[in-house]
């Protein structure tokens, strides 16, 4: 089972990578946030901020939620936001 809280304190500030073309450095990958017309929310994740142009033109917009230095903590978090409430 995957500990939600231990994924959100990985997550990292955005302020700590730096721009380098078309990528950061270090490394990161967002987990962004997209609503939808019909009012429900769907999260993806990908290399920061290519992922996030990506988004924003296919959705017209989305938002960074979290991001991550490491690409599996990006894909366990989106999978745990992603999956229906009980």
């Amino acid at each position: 089972m995957i500990d939600l809280e231990d994924l959100i304190q990985r997550a990292i500030d955005p302020s700590t990578v730096k721009l380098e073309g078309t990528l950061t450095n270090p490394p990161s990958f967002g987990v962004y946030v997209i609503d939808s017309d019909d009012g429900s929310t769907h999260y993806r994740f990908g290399s920061h901020p290519v992922r996030q142009h990506e988004l924003e033109d296919k959705f017209g917009g989305c938002e960074l939620e979290y991001l991550f230095l490491s690409r599996e903590d990006a894909a366990a978090m989106t999978a745990a936001l992603n999956r229906p409430e009980i």
